[in-house]
């Protein structure tokens, strides 16, 4: 119930984001260029990948299909697993472009292995060392608005964003112990995220720059564990984007991108200490092709430093990950 709450006050920012703009008196006369649409979608913009996905202006309508390979080699965030995780990911979306307002959906389907070590302080049977599970994968929303600033040599664009991911991700694992006759039942936490941001993109010529700054809200949903409930505790980070863009031809992108999530939270229940002071970062290199109305996509991602680890477990897009997305622009 908390969830649908959350949207409902959320989803109608997006409406209201237009008439806003309309509305409210700058205390300056609006120049051409500044009422202008965005800008096309071949600008350069940055290959996105899972989570946490970086917000961009401009653009226009797409749809995509994209596969993603992600994986965790340190499963001990949490507290009854060790071990480490795989995980296949691929999804259908796109984006609506309505003026200056961006929407964006993404649908993923997921296969998860876990290779587990231990579970409490007991291995499992040899038989039970590995094992996989098909869902549903975490529905990822939301949208922007975009206002162009009025300058003439280069393309500058401001505006705000919400991101939204939904835990529809649900999986249930049940393992057998050597050392105790009843299987050992437990569930991953899944997160409602919801990331505000204020974005920037910036083009000159063949460069361009999109800066990401807000908030990652991850709001807990209690799991189970041996059959008993488990309270999960939320957590809050501030999260940033750095991402640099190079078109040197009309067909090819080249993109470079920093990611920094900075834990804002404390966390005081015992069992979670692992969830307490995270600064993740990550490098997320990517190249794009575009072919007619078809973009070709590839992005990695490079987790840097231990907390990556930690926060890759949290989201479920792991330390390290690959993207390839086909996309159809319109």
């Amino acid at each position: 119930m908390k969830y649908l709450c959350l949207l409902a006050l959320c989803l109608p920012m997006a409406g209201s984001l237009n008439v806003f703009a309309q509305e409210v008196d700058w205390g300056v006369a609006p120049s051409p260029a500044a009422e202008a649409a965005p800008p096309p979608v071949d600008l350069a913009l940055p290959s996105g990948i899972d989570y946490p996905a970086l917000q961009t202006l401009g653009g226009g309508s797409t749809l995509f299909v994209d596969f993603t390979n992600e994986r965790s080699d340190d499963l001990s965030t949490f507290f009854w697993v060790k071990g480490r995780a795989v995980g296949y990911r691929a999804a259908v979306g796109g984006s609506l472009r309505l003026g200056g307002l961006l929407l964006n959906i993404e649908l993923p389907v997921q296969l998860t292995r876990l290779y587990i070590d231990s579970l409490g302080d007991s291995p499992p049977i040899a038989s039970d060392r590995q094992k996989s599970s098909f869902s549903l994968g975490d529905v990822v929303g939301g949208g922007n608005y975009a206002w162009r600033l009025p300058f003439d040599a280069l393309t500058a664009l401001v505006g705000v964003g919400m991101r939204m991911r939904l835990p529809t991700h649900t999986m249930q694992y049940s393992f057998s112990l050597a050392n105790q006759p009843k299987p050992y039942s437990f569930g991953f936490p899944y997160y409602f995220h919801l990331a505000p941001a204020a974005l920037l993109f910036v083009s000159y010529g063949p460069l361009s720059l999109t800066v990401n700054q807000g908030l990652l809200a991850m709001l807990a949903k209690n799991t189970t564990l041996l059959n008993m409930p488990l309270n999960i505790p939320n957590v809050y980070f501030w999260e940033s984007h750095y991402a640099a863009g190079l078109r040197p031809v009309h067909w090819l992108t080249l993109s470079l991108e920093l990611i920094s999530c900075v834990q804002l939270s404390h966390i005081d229940d015992d069992n979670f200490k692992t969830l307490n002071h995270l600064k993740a970062f990550y490098l997320d290199p990517g190249v794009a092709f575009d072919i007619g109305a078809y973009r070709i996509s590839l992005a990695g991602r490079f987790g840097l430093g231990g907390d990556t680890e930690r926060f890759g477990v949290i989201t479920f897009s792991g330390s390290q990950a690959f993207l390839a997305r086909l996309s159809y622009l319109f």
